[in-house]
């Protein structure tokens, strides 16, 4: 049985899971979440070199910069 994709709004949730983000129909939506997905999870795991107060600075860019992106593929469709 093939995976059930997100509905056309769940797909545009502030947050999904890496597993939401794999059932994103739109490759090139996918591919933006993907990108930011993975920035996150870079920053998060670089806790060597970014204090949690950076790390928090950081998540919330990388999380407005993910919104335009999406906003501006949206406004593509």
């Amino acid at each position: 049985m093939g995976k059930k994709y997100l509905s056309y709004e769940e797909q545009f949730n502030e947050v999904l899971n890496q597993e939401e983000i794999n059932r994103i129909e739109n490759t090139e939506l996918r591919d933006i979440r993907m990108k930011y997905w993975r920035l996150q999870r870079d920053a998060f795991l670089d806790e060597n070199n970014i204090s949690d107060q950076e790390l928090n600075k950081v998540s919330q860019e990388l999380k407005r910069k993910e919104m335009e992106e999406i906003q501006r593929f949206r406004n593509k469709k």
